[in-house]
């Protein structure tokens, strides 16, 4: 009986502590494989966000040129028109 009172704690002692180093090593590879997981997330919204400012400034360079064609179209009405007044005036 004796016996019986010491093997059995010590068997489940055993088997306790096994159970307690296997989920840590999966642990690991989960906590590894969660973070390899983000790494690779935030690379692709780094991509993403890198598309976006890249497509932005293109936008916005497209925006000044048209900008200036407009200037450019502008001043060169107002030359028109001002020669045409001139022109009535005259007459």
């Amino acid at each position: 009986m004796l016996k019986n009172l010491v093997i059995f704690p010590v068997i489940a002692l055993i088997i306790a502590l096994t159970g307690c180093e296997t989920p840590n090593s999966n642990s690991n590879a989960a906590i590894d494989a969660a973070i390899a997981d983000l790494k690779s997330s935030m690379d692709a919204k780094e991509a993403e966000q890198e598309a976006n400012i890249e497509a932005a400034n293109k936008t916005a360079q497209r925006a000044e040129a048209m900008t200036e064609q407009n200037r450019s179209a502008l001043r060169a009405l107002n030359d028109k028109i001002d020669r045409m007044f001139r022109t009535i005036s005259r007459k």
